[in-house]
């Protein structure tokens, strides 16, 4: 289209001409503007320190959910205690009333509360076993994990 001539009377730029007019008067065109400075000024501010650190974490996290897939069992307890942090207090900035000591001691009898403490007492049995574990394969002194290699 270099060197060509533009019609203004053709229907194309017409068609433009409508949309720009559009985006105009809804407000969308300063939205597009302001997006794209935005973009401009992020794309100024990542390094690339910032891009491989990234995209180690985004790595890590793939390994980790590619590892959670292979067990059920993880995902469900997740989703367990995802559901049960969202009960708790469905705002964080309010949340449920402070308990004492002799407060505390009572909630031991309530039934749930027993069965929390269950699973709350296997999983920092299990997370104990975990640090072990990780800790006899994991060299410190290369930060490398054996059994990645």
């Amino acid at each position: 289209m270099s060197g060509e001539q533009l019609d203004p009377n053709a229907e194309s730029v017409q068609n433009a001409l409508d949309t720009l007019v559009e985006l105009e008067e809804t407000g969308t065109l300063d939205d597009l503007a302001a997006a794209a400075n935005v973009v401009s000024l992020a794309a100024e501010a990542v390094d690339e320190d910032m891009v491989r650190s990234t995209t180690r974490a985004l790595v890590h996290a793939g390994e980790l959910f590619d590892s959670a897939a292979g067990e059920p069992e993880a995902i469900r307890n997740l989703e367990l205690l995802t559901a049960a942090l969202s009960d708790t207090a469905a705002d964080p900035a309010d949340p449920p009333d402070g308990v004492g000591p002799i407060g505390a001691a009572r909630k031991l009898n309530d039934p749930q509360v027993k069965r929390g403490m269950g699973f709350l007492l296997t999983l920092l049995a299990e997370l104990g076993e975990q640090l072990d574990t990780r800790a006899r394969r994991y060299d410190f002194e290369t930060g490398v994990d054996e059994d990645r290699i």
